[in-house]
C-alpha cells in the first residue's frame, strides 16, 4: 500500500509541529494539542484549522498542511483604561493650563500696550533707533536707553 507524507507547520512555514506517514486514502488527524501563537502588539491569536484541511480526508499526496489562526484585538485591562484616561486628562489640562498662561500673557501685553502713549510709528521708530523697546513705557525719551 503506498503512503504519502504529511506535514503539519506553523503559520511561519518552517516550524514542524507534526509528521506523519499515511496510507494513500485514509483520513489524516493532527496529533497533539491546538498550536498556539503568541499575541503580539495588542492582537491575540486563535488556532482555527489548517490551509489544505479539505484534503486530510482522503489523503492522496503528500500534504502540507500550514496553520491559520484568527486576529483579534486585545481588550485592555482596567489597569491600562484608567492610565490611559489619567493621560487624557493631564493631556487636557496641560493645554488648558498652556491656553490660559497665553492668554494672560496677551491680556498683559494688551494692557501694555493701552498705557503706551506712542503711536505704532513711534514704537516702531524706537526699535529701529535703540534695538529694543518695552510696551507701556514712559513716552519721555530722557527714559530710553542709548
Amino acid at each position: 500500500m503506498e503512503e504519502f507524507e504529511v506535514i503539519f507547520l506553523d503559520d511561519d512555514r518552517k516550524t514542524i509541529l507534526d509528521h506523519q506517514l499515511v496510507n494513500a486514502g485514509a483520513t489524516v488527524k493532527y496529533k497533539g494539542n491546538p498550536p498556539e501563537k503568541e499575541a503580539t502588539n495588542g492582537i491575540s491569536y486563535t488556532f482555527i484549522g489548517w490551509i489544505g484541511e479539505e484534503k486530510m480526508e482522503s489523503v492522496q499526496e503528500k500534504l502540507v498542511l500550514v496553520a491559520k489562526y484568527s486576529a483579534e484585538m486585545l481588550s485592555a485591562t482596567k489597569d491600562e483604561n484608567a492610565m490611559l484616561q489619567a493621560s487624557l486628562a493631564n493631556a487636557e489640562n496641560t493645554n488648558l493650563n498652556a491656553t490660559i498662561e497665553a492668554g494672560q500673557k496677551v491680556s498683559e501685553q494688551q494692557k501694555a500696550l493701552a498705557k503706551d502713549t506712542r503711536t505704532a510709528e513711534q514704537i516702531v521708530n524706537d526699535i529701529l533707533e535703540n534695538g529694543k523697546t518695552e510696551i507701556g513705557q514712559d513716552v519721555n525719551k530722557d527714559n530710553i536707553e542709548r
